[in-house]
């Protein structure tokens, strides 16, 4: 096993964490970002009014997402047992 395939590896598995993990960070960032501009507008700075709308929003994200997050780990995983002959010499 040669040091270029097992950056090839870790790169693939970086960037499928990056994939997985992008659309919730993402959305939580706009609605993080939402809610602080929101409580400095009101002063208002309850950590339950924060916490509310994060928790709804990662469930609609993972509604939707899900499943094509799932899909696409499905077929990562694929690629990864189909060369673990390669991976194993």
């Amino acid at each position: 096993m040669d040091s270029g395939f097992v950056i090839e590896v870790a790169f693939k598995a970086l960037w499928m964490a990056f994939v997985l993990s992008g659309p919730v960070l993402i959305s939580l960032l706009i609605v993080g970002l939402v809610i602080g501009i929101i409580q400095a507008a009101t002063s208002v700075n309850e950590s339950s009014v924060a916490f509310i709308p994060k928790l709804v929003v990662i469930a609609v994200v993972m509604l939707i997402a899900g499943p094509v997050s799932l899909a696409i780990f499905v077929d990562y995983l694929r690629e990864v047992i189909q060369e673990l002959p390669e991976i194993l010499r």
